[in-house]
Order: C-alpha cells, then structure tokens, then sequence
C-alpha cells in the first residue's frame, strides 16, 4: 500500500511540474507542449511532450514551435530563413506534410526550438487533467488512502 501511494505521490508532482512547465517559464526559459497532431511524424509523434527553449538565432532543419495566424501554437520544421523588410522569416514545414506552411513565421511569433522529446507522456498528462483521470488518479487513490486509516483506527480501537 505504500508503495503504492508513493508512486501516487510521484506522479502527482511530475504532473504538477509539466503543468507549471506549460503555463511558465519558471524553470530557466524552457516551456513544455503536448503534441496534438501528427504533423511532424515520424521526428514528434502525437502524444509527446516537446520542451522549447527561446534561442537567440534559428538555423535550416531547427524544429521550432510559433504562433501561426489562424491556426494557433505550431511545431514546425524550418526550411528555409530569409529576410523581408528588416524581419527575419522562416518557412516552415511539417515533416509528414507534403507542402511547406502558408504563411511564414516571424522571428518575433516563435517561442523556441525543441531541444528534447518525452516520448508519449502526453497521453498520461492528458488523461491525468479529464474528469476521468481526476476520479482514478486522486480520487479513488484518496479514497483508498482514507479507508486503510480508518482500517487501522478501527482495529487499534478494538485491538
């Protein structure tokens, strides 16, 4: 029962520390996303967790996350950089699309580069903020925590 509640615990505070990771920039400038689509398949599947960090240049073959008009927080590939009056823009691209973005991004819309991948902890990040992951993974463990005390209150007062 310990053990289990340790790796409650434990999961817990990972949940907690990619939550603040996604909401701030606390720990050193690096920012975390939960990859939803399949668009840079096979680099960034779906269901991982990118972390980003903000660079002071980008270079051709950078996987860079951005704001993109009309279309939200992206995570793209660029493939090529130039310069339009006096702005650096990157054309970008997802690795399993067949044609490049539509628009460019400027240097001011991108957030970061992706420096490391977590391999499908999206999927538990996910679960673990639906309703459903709320009930299994603090409620019923709680639950379960709060009946082995009464447990042992019970059987110290009759023992």
């Amino acid at each position: 029962m310990e053990l289990a509640a340790w790796l409650i615990l434990a999961s817990l505070g990972l949940l907690i520390v990619f939550t603040i990771a996604s909401n701030t920039e606390v720990f050193g400038g690096y920012k975390s996303y939960l990859v939803q689509s399949g668009s840079m398949e096979p680099a960034i599947m779906t269901g991982d967790i990118i972390v980003i960090h903000k660079q002071g240049s980008y270079a051709k073959n950078d996987v860079i996350t951005f704001l993109a008009p009309e279309k939200g927080i992206v995570t793209h590939r660029i493939i090529n950089i130039f310069e339009e009056k006096n702005t650096t823009l990157f054309n970008t691209k997802g690795d399993a699309n067949r044609t490049d973005d539509s628009g460019n991004a400027s240097l001011q819309s991108v957030f970061g580069k992706v420096v490391f991948v977590i391999p499908k902890l999206g999927f538990f990040v996910g679960f673990a903020q639906s309703l459903p992951g709320l009930i299994a993974l603090i409620l019923i463990p709680a639950g379960v925590l709060v009946l082995d005390e009464l447990v042992k209150i019970v059987k110290e007062g009759f023992g």
